[in-house]
């Protein structure tokens, strides 16, 4: 005898939305499948450069935690480790905007982490911003400095905040 079997709902879960974020108009989509979630921030209407974020398990084993669990353990770290690859764009020390764009990957990938501890996938971030003038680096600057992270918080903070609205996981 075979049992019945209910079809599967939609395979993708799909959010997609528009904010302004720093004065500019930004897109977002946010799409969950089986194997990644994947978020696309354009203030550009393009993909622009494509970022693969996995943030480490805090547990020793592969066995599922309660939520509860990881959530105090979690609590107060800020800094979960995370394995980055830039799979299409800029590399990950060429410009401001990929200095960015990787603190906005780890940021993204921490706080999926923090509040799935369970999905393991990784995130695909695809992301295009229009960086304002005060985040570049003069083209005199002779050292190989890169713009401090925390002149970033403001933009990344918004940004996170917007996935978070329209998250899949």
């Amino acid at each position: 005898m075979i049992a019945a079997i209910d079809p599967p709902a939609f395979p993708v879960s799909v959010n997609i939305a528009a904010a302004v974020v720093n004065g500019k108009h930004t897109d977002i989509a946010v799409l969950g499948f089986s194997n990644c979630a994947v978020v696309l921030l354009t203030q550009l209407q393009s993909i622009g450069s494509l970022i693969q974020a996995i943030a480490s398990r805090m547990t020793g084993s592969t066995e599922p935690v309660e939520a509860e669990q990881v959530a105090s353990r979690l609590a107060g770290i800020s800094d979960l480790p995370v394995d980055l690859k830039f799979l299409l764009g800029n590399p990950p020390t060429a410009t401001t905007a990929s200095s960015l764009y990787q603190i906005l990957a780890i940021e993204l990938a921490q706080r999926k982490r923090q509040l799935s501890p369970n999905d393991a996938r990784p995130i695909i971030i695809g992301v295009a911003l229009d960086i304002p003038r005060v985040y570049k680096l003069s083209s005199t600057s002779d050292d190989d400095s890169v713009p401090d992270p925390s002149a970033f918080s403001a933009l990344i903070g918004s940004l996170a905040t917007l996935v978070d609205k329209h998250k899949v996981w």
